[in-house]
């Protein structure tokens, strides 16, 4: 699209004809200056918003804002008014189905397999403590709908195919692939796993078998004790044991651990079953959850110990803190027994790889490995003084004199089944250790796997260790490290070790980058070495998860899905109190608001509300929390719809968007969101400021937030139901496929349009929660002050019914404002009745350090169906900005100008840094000019609190 395309209205106003494109209902206007032009032709918001001139049902023109900006779907800063007899609604992502999703079984199996396996745990990261942990999926989805897809490719040689707006985590937090580009960091999760294959039912262990092995513990079969172990086994669903029982891939890593450092035996006459696991106490908290997944509860305890061992070389004496985890279970034992666990001494007897073993898949002897591999395979090491190549690992055990051949053979039979996963070995061997305390010798004896790079990978890569963090952690470095230096030789057709050195960086230097900020989880950095677009006409793949941090493991690759942000916008608070009175206590006041207010990706406050209390604020929202005490009647008074939209349902939420808003109701979230301490700096209007309550030099100060984590999941749930109903079901045709949407009165349109004014209440709600804490902050440092007067509360991103003259005809139409203000002129019935003679505040929040306005809604904004901007406008991604400049650099120009910022994080301060936005005296301008709204007064910041 060039200039050439545009038709000029006038000075503000331009036009895309509707035979720009066939598709195209009505023209597009959008509302720049000249000087503003070029800057709008730098990303696609023109060519979305022609897309939205297609949508079925719109009135008269599609509209955009001057701060409009490349969106999803559709531009941010965009107007469209549909009809709602005969026009649709739309809450506006997913990667291909053979991607691999890593599973908390250590199994991987491809996306589009999880359709019906909605109750199962995949693997997700906890990125507070960046590691590894487990979530259920909330909702599948499959959608067809693209015409093309990224192919992503890593320097390590990791792949994956996606959308564009597909989010991976980087440093600098979730972030569309859209907006990365070659070079940047992207997380990975080393560790592939083995493919998943449905295991043959085979019943492991039965009734007989319990009864067996009681009457070989010289127990009588009739009595209780043998009716009580069948009983509890019964009743925890672990008799009869199949190989296709959901409890047998947690007992195959228990009996994997136990194998290694644990114990069985049965105590006294009654052979009461005592079960023993050591190790480090994390390790063994994983162990005591498992456990307790099958109905077992464990107890760790700590001893000193003293121990005396001798060797053929000298005699060790020394101190430790023994770990153990314990747990009194005849039942649990004799059913390990029966599966083939070793009771007592396992050094002074024969035991062997229980035949079902072999009979198992991959992904099912991986379990018992791994957990085995934790308790007694070497970690990962590199080989001293090389810095390039790892040691080759070593599986231990120990066995006393005349039992050496059987330890032997046991290391054969781990050997055979380390071949099917492609791990090479080398030898057995045995050395001679300590004489024990009944006088027999004791004999080490080893198994050494390859360090072969491909081997290493095999081992690491596809069973790796359990219940050994630590260990796991260091194989993940392992596999990193290897699959670098791999393609780097590839790549440079290196072969001799010398010309290597140098080129490469070692070990330690390469790991210290790699895991840069990202913990012990086992995450590490990668970077983008392509990004491919390729032609494509099948299904995508899509997860929702209940985890907190809503991601999971695709391809190795951290992902999460998308959302939007229903009901973001603003509240402003105004004092009696002139900059002069207040100055004194300006970084006291911003100190007391961050702390009262808290902020943040996934941050909270520590009340979390019940569900029952989630779904009052959903159906009632600001109102409710005012008539609890949270506020007074003029913040209902002064807030769009007073703060309630009546025909919420908060049955159309899902629970999964109410648990993700529970700790969430008076905070400010991340991104652009702040609160801002204010002040007058300029008067346009002095009649009109003087009818909204301000004065030069005044003390306001401004809130900007929305639904949060709710908001974003209602957007995602509906986004991803609608785009299949829209091409199966409802056939509508729209340019491009993101747009998910329905016609407005079908059913699923409604419960979405219920469920948005939801989310809606949530957001005001979120906003007078927020204003209550601020105002809390604002009397604990200046005791009794002055209170602070809401002067109006208005929302940005929201779609709401409204009635317009339309043809000669008036027509009912669903306003979709997406980072667009709504601006009611005198008069409007919707407004407050003290500003009926004067028109509707509008709140118009400026970039970071830059100014805010406070404007009016006129008559002449009736051509825009009475909406204006929203802000200043996006001129580049965040994660650009974060590329061009540091937050120390943009604390340091706000100094500059006596401006305080308050962050916990710098990250947040350089993505909203000014240069990111378009300029809003520029903004502003426009929509004075255009005659959209009017300006009132001009604010500028003295202190920013800001989320991450």
């Amino acid at each position: 699209m060039e200039k050439k395309d545009f038709k000029k209205i006038n000075n503000y106003l331009w036009e895309i004809p509707v035979s720009w494109l066939a598709d195209m209902r009505v023209p597009a206007r959008f509302y720049v200056s000249e000087e503003m032009l070029d800057s709008v032709l730098r990303d696609n918001s023109l060519n979305q918003l022609v897309n939205v001139a297609t949508l079925p049902g719109i009135q008269r023109y599609a509209l955009a804002m001057p701060d409009m900006h490349e969106g999803y779907a559709s531009p941010i800063g965009g107007v469209a008014a549909i009809s709602t007899a005969d026009g649709i609604i739309s809450p506006g992502m997913c990667v291909s189905g053979s991607t691999k999703v890593l599973h908390s079984l250590g199994y991987y199996r491809p996306i589009k397999e999880f359709a019906d396996k909605q109750s199962e745990e995949i693997a997700c990261v906890q990125f507070n403590e960046k590691k590894l942990e487990k979530t259920l999926i909330s909702r599948f989805f499959k959608i067809k709908i693209n015409p093309s897809i990224f192919k992503v490719t890593t320097k390590t040689g990791h792949i994956i195919e996606c959308t564009g707006d597909h989010p991976f985590y980087t440093p600098h937090g979730m972030i569309p692939l859209k907006d990365i580009k070659i070079g940047d960091k992207i997380a990975i999760y080393p560790f592939e796993g083995v493919p998943y294959q449905e295991p043959r039912e085979i019943i492991l262990v039965d009734k007989e078998k319990i009864k067996e092995l009681w009457i070989n513990l010289n127990q009588n079969p009739n009595g209780h004790g043998l009716e009580q172990i069948i009983n509890r086994l019964e009743k925890n669903n672990l008799l009869p044991l199949k190989t296709t029982s959901y409890q047998f891939p947690i007992l195959l890593k228990i009996l994997g651990y136990l194998w290694g450092d644990g114990t069985i035996y049965f105590k006294n006459k009654r052979k009461k079953g005592r079960i023993s696991f050591y190790g480090k106490r994390e390790d063994l908290i994983l162990i005591k959850k498992d456990l307790k997944k099958i109905n077992f509860n464990a107890y760790l305890q700590s001893k000193k110990r003293k121990h005396k061992i001798t060797t053929l070389y000298k005699t060790y004496s020394f101190e430790n803190q023994e770990v153990s985890l314990n747990l009194a279970s005849t039942s649990l034992a004799i059913l390990l027994q029966a599966l083939g666990a070793p009771v007592g001494n396992k050094t002074r007897q024969n035991f062997s790889l229980p035949q079902w073993f072999f009979r198992l898949p991959l992904w099912q002897k991986r379990l018992f490995l791994a957990g085995f591999f934790g308790a007694e395979l070497s970690s990962p090491k590199i080989i001293t003084k090389h810095n390039f190549n790892f040691y080759m690992p070593v599986l231990s055990l120990n066995k006393e004199e005349g039992y050496q051949k059987n330890g032997k053979n046991f290391l054969k039979e781990i050997a055979k089944v380390l071949n099917e996963f492609g791990v090479k070995t080398k030898k057995i061997t045995q050395r001679k250790e300590q004489i024990n305390k009944n006088g027999k010798q004791s004999y080490r004896i080893r198994l050494i796997l390859s360090s072969q790079p491909e081997s290493l990978l095999n081992l690491l890569g596809k069973i790796n260790y359990e219940y050994n963090q630590e260990k796991q952690f260091l194989a993940n470095l392992a596999i990193h490290f290897i699959n670098a230096k791999q393609k780097f030789i590839s790549k440079d057709g290196t072969k001799l070790a010398r010309p290597f050195v140098g080129q490469f960086p070692t070990f330690k230097k390469f790991i210290k980058l790699a895991i840069q900020n990202l913990g012990k989880g086992g995450l590490v950095w990668d970077e983008i070495e392509k990004i491919e677009k390729n032609p494509f006409a099948d299904y995508v793949y899509d997860f929702t998860v209940a985890h907190s941090s809503h991601n999971f493991i695709a391809n190795n690759f951290v992902v999460s899905n998308c959302g939007y942000d229903i009901n973001c916008g603003m509240k402003l608070l105004k004092s009696e109190y002139s900059e002069k009175e207040i100055k004194p206590y300006i970084e006291k006041l911003a100190s007391e608001i961050q702390k009262e207010v808290p902020s943040g990706l996934g941050r909270g406050r520590q009340i979390k509300l019940s569900l029952t209390q989630i779904d009052q604020l959903l159906q009632g929202g600001a109102k409710k929390l005012v008539e609890q005490g949270y506020g007074e009647k003029a913040d209902i008074e002064n807030c769009e719809a007073n703060g309630c939209l009546e025909w919420a349902d908060a049955s159309a939420v899902s629970s999964h968007a109410k648990n993700r808003g529970r700790d969430q109701v008076g905070t400010l979230g991340s991104g652009n969101h702040f609160a801002e301490i204010q002040k007058v700096d300029q008067i346009f209007d002095e009649n009109i400021a003087k009818a909204f309550g301000l004065f030069k030099d005044q003390i306001v100060i401004m809130i900007h937030t929305g639904s949060r984590g709710l908001g974003h999941q209602v957007c995602t749930d509906y986004l991803r139901e609608f785009i299949p109903l829209m091409i199966n079901k409802y056939k509508i045709k729209v340019p491009d496929k993101e747009f998910a949407c329905v016609p407005f009165k079908s059913t699923e349109g409604q419960r979405y349009f219920a469920a948005m004014a939801a989310a809606a209440n949530y957001a005001w709600a979120n906003r007078q929660m927020i204003a209550y804490f601020v105002r809390k902050a604002w009397q604990n440092v200046l005791g009794k002050a002055t209170p602070l007067i809401a002067l109006y509360d208005v929302a940005h991103n929201i779609i709401k019914k409204e009635k317009y003259q339309i043809n000669g005809k008036e027509i009912e139409v669903a306003v979709h404002r997406k980072g667009a203000t709504r601006a009611f002129p005198l008069g409007h019935p919707e407004i407050p009745l003290h500003y009926q003679s004067i028109g509707q505040p509008v709140l118009i929040p400026g970039s970071m350090g830059t100014a805010s306005y406070v404007l009016v809604g006129i008559p002449t904004g009736e051509a825009t169906f009475f909406s204006t901007c929203h802000g200043a406008g996006r001129t580049m991604s965040r994660h650009a900005a974060l590329r061009t400049i540091t937050g120390q650099t943009v604390i340091n120009q706000l100094k500059s100008k006596g401006i305080i910022i308050k962050c916990q994080s710098q990250r947040g301060i350089a993505e909203e840094a000014p240069l990111a936005y378009k300029d809003i005296e520029s903004v502003v301008e426009v929509v004075h000019q255009a005659g959209l709204s009017r300006k009132v007064a001009r604010l500028v910041p003295l202190a920013v609190i800001k989320g991450e």
